[in-house]
């Protein structure tokens, strides 16, 4: 039941996209590890300038919200070791990389745990929002360019939004966080 919903709407996804959207689709897909390092180096780098120590202790928490990602995301991908949809279906156009296994999405677990951690280190609109948008079109990419099916995505979505938020509720725990 679920895979027939899932690849009826991965199917409708690719018959439904715009001749248009596939590099632009792409761009988004290829953005999310360069802007995660990007977005820590900036952080640590203004929290040395600043001399921060809180600011400091967030470049940490989301540094090690990533370091987290690969592990769980390629254990998870070592154990599911689900065909990527392409492979299992002819008629899936492949439009972007992917690499061996498709459960769950590493791009999407990336995107929304780095979401999910600055929602709880900068809890302000203005950052909130574009990030939670960017990582909702990284999501979304992934599946329009047929390297993953919605569960695969659903499943980042869950997995990434739970790293981004547990590890910062670690460190705010302990203490570590002023």
């Amino acid at each position: 039941m679920i895979s027939t919903l899932d690849i009826a709407l991965l199917s409708w996804l690719q018959d439904h996209s715009l001749p248009w959207s596939t590099p632009v689709l792409q761009f988004i897909s290829n953005t999310t590890t360069f802007l995660s390092v990007s977005i820590v180096l900036i952080i640590l780098v203004i929290s040395i300038a600043l001399k921060s120590r809180p600011m400091r202790m967030k470049f940490i928490v989301i540094a090690v919200t990533l370091i987290m990602v690969p592990l769980v995301s390629q254990g998870l991908k070592y154990l599911i070791d689900r065909e990527r949809p392409f492979i299992t279906y002819a008629y899936i156009e492949k439009l972007s990389t992917g690499g061996d296994s498709s459960f769950p999405s590493g791009h999407t677990i990336e995107a929304f745990a780095l979401a999910a951690a600055f929602s709880c280190l900068f809890p302000r609109k203005k950052i909130i929002i574009p990030i939670y948008i960017w990582a909702l079109l990284v999501a979304y990419s992934r599946m329009a360019l047929g390297v993953h099916y919605p569960t695969d995505v659903m499943a980042g979505i869950l997995i990434g939004s739970f790293i981004g938020w547990v590890v910062p509720w670690i460190f705010k725990r302990n203490k570590r966080m002023v």
